[in-house]
């Protein structure tokens, strides 16, 4: 009876341990997402990465499909906004602008995905081996921050939603109102997204690990039964700590034309929602075609202003990973025994000229300060165009 009892509680604990977790499912259909829109050509396959020639052959394919539905949406919406671009030079002069970063940024998400694949692919690798190794030391992230990572997580979903909600809305309306004219920039969209989101999700992934290590330091450092190896497992922790920190400037080096691309396209979408606003509201030019120019500014621009508050909030986390982790260090200082604190004085000096900042080309750090740096480039350049076309506004 006992063994038949043992065997059927294993036999209901098994699902139970097989089962993914809702975070680990989100993962999983967002590394599809960049899938389908051609960036990566690897796949899970039994808790593995594997490359995939037929990925490969559908990046191809893809990325040419969209560079040419790009082509095409921007001749059709060239074509049916031609009353406003020739009330307005301003306006077509932001359509120029606009169109010229959209295809800056899938030039450089169809690049970095290309020679940089087997990095990518490294860093989710050694993602997953680190927090493979933690949760098998017990090492756990503060629930505090597990909540915050995750609330990041599923915003980004909601994200993803309302892009593919908003497209197919706007096709239904366009059909409904007899203009068979669907939206091609659909793909080129997603693709942008999608690129963004696995930069995301990297630096998402490295908090998690960080703060998972950092627990993990605390836990080695206070425990009142120390392990007697304790020295070894301390060596291990800076050698992962390091392994960050070196993944932290990888995606900095592997993003780094993504990220501009996406700050130019984020101030320039910031300037052209405010001037369409302005001259839609407060001006009398309310004929069809602009309205529909309106609409499609906010299809194309409000969803990636959205993002960036998102991306900059988890950019200024990231900031702050290494200086926490000094201020953890110094509290720990006087704990250990003398082996320990030589240790720690060394793992000090190692964080000391080093930084988790995320950054384009070195110059311009992504944190909730660059927000408001270009909250007034939007401003100012708002005010500049008003100012030029007030007269016939």
């Amino acid at each position: 009876c006992k063994n038949q009892f043992l065997a059927q509680l294993h036999f209901i604990r098994t699902p139970v341990r097989i089962m993914a977790s809702p975070r680990r499912v989100l993962q999983l259909g967002f590394i599809w997402f960049c899938n389908l829109n051609g960036l990566t050509t690897f796949c899970f396959s039994s808790g593995r990465i594997r490359e995939s020639r037929f990925l490969f052959c559908y990046r191809i394919f893809h990325n040419i499909l969209v560079m040419i539905l790009t082509i095409k949406f921007l001749m059709d919406f060239w074509h049916f906004s031609a009353d406003s671009f020739e009330e307005s030079p301003l306006v077509r002069l932001a359509a120029i602008t606009y169109f010229g970063l959209v295809f800056l940024s899938l030039i450089s998400c169809m690049g970095s995905a290309h020679r940089r694949q087997d990095r990518i692919r490294n860093m989710i690798t050694k993602l997953q081996e680190l927090e493979d190794k933690g949760k098998s030391r017990n090492y756990r992230v503060p629930k505090s921050r597990k909540r915050f990572l995750n609330l990041l997580l599923i915003v980004l979903t909601v994200l993803l939603v309302l892009r593919l909600a908003v497209h197919a809305y706007l096709n239904v309306n366009r059909f409904r109102r007899g203009i068979h004219n669907p939206c091609n920039c659909f793909l080129s969209e997603c693709m942008i997204f999608a690129m963004n989101s696995l930069a995301f999700g990297l630096m998402l992934e490295i908090s998690r690990n960080w703060w998972r290590l950092e627990s993990g330091l605390r836990m080695l450092i206070l425990d009142p039964e120390p392990l007697p190896d304790r020295l070894t497992h301390l060596r291990q922790l800076q050698a992962m700590f390091q392994c960050l920190i070196d993944m932290m400037d990888e995606v900095c080096l592997v993003f780094r034309f993504v990220f501009l691309c996406y700050l130019m396209r984020n101030v320039w979408s910031g300037i052209r929602v405010g001037y369409m606003l302005v001259r839609v509201c407060l001006g009398h030019s309310a004929i069809e075609s602009e309205l529909e120019y309106l609409q499609m500014v906010f299809v194309t621009c409000i969803q990636p202003l959205m993002f960036s508050l998102m991306m900059n909030s988890l950019t200024h986390t990231t900031d702050s990973l290494l200086e926490d982790t000094k201020a953890t260090i110094r509290g720990l200082y006087s704990r250990g025994n003398g082996q320990v604190e030589r240790r720690m004085e060394w793992f000090s000096l190692q964080l000391a000229e080093q930084h988790t900042n995320v950054h384009i080309f070195g110059t311009y750090r992504m944190n909730r300060s660059l927000v408001f740096d270009g909250c007034s480039v939007i401003l100012l350049h708002v005010i500049y165009m008003v100012q030029c076309e007030y007269t016939s506004m």
